[in-house]
């Protein structure tokens, strides 16, 4: 079974994103099992000093992205 990462990290005002706080492995059959897996990790998503969630797939790219705010969570 393909191996997501699933990556948690500050995203500054200016775009720049701090080093991952957290960067763990989701194993899932594709990508929106992965996504599925990432939502249920709520301690994660919502870790203390982060805003910015993303997978990367198991080629190496960014797959998904949860950027975060005080009122509100988009997905793109």
């Amino acid at each position: 079974m393909p191996i997501y990462r699933l990556r948690v990290a500050w995203r500054e005002r200016n775009g720049i994103v701090r080093a991952p706080i957290s960067d763990e492995s989701i194993e899932a059959s594709n990508l929106r099992d992965a996504i599925a897996v990432a939502l249920a990790r709520p301690q994660q998503l919502l870790a203390t000093g982060t805003n910015l969630a993303w997978i990367v797939d198991p080629e190496g790219h960014v797959a998904w992205t949860l950027r975060m705010d005080d009122t509100s969570a988009v997905a793109v």
